[in-house]
């Protein structure tokens, strides 16, 4: 049996954790930040989105692109590349 301080020890286990960290933080911070942009701007990528806000033909109009949205889901994409380069 491995004893945790020998774990904690380890580089490779350390950098692992290093990097799980800031994926996961990432991910959440990002996945909040496009809710939030998405829902206070009513821009929506899918019908399933939008039924709360309408049905039909009333649903349709949030079915759109915004500027500030698409910035976010750049800034997501752009991170992940930038952290998957630097491992």
């Amino acid at each position: 049996m491995v004893d945790l301080t020998q774990i904690m020890d380890d580089e490779v286990f350390m950098a692992f954790a290093s990097y799980a960290t800031i994926i996961l933080s990432k991910m959440m911070l990002m996945s909040a930040t496009t809710a939030f942009y998405r829902m206070t701007r009513k821009v929506f990528a899918n019908p399933e989105d939008c039924v709360t806000f309408g049905k039909g033909e009333n649903a349709k109009k949030y079915l759109r692109t915004d500027d500030r949205v698409e910035r976010v889901r750049r800034i997501n994409q752009t991170l992940s590349i930038y952290l998957a380069s630097s491992i």
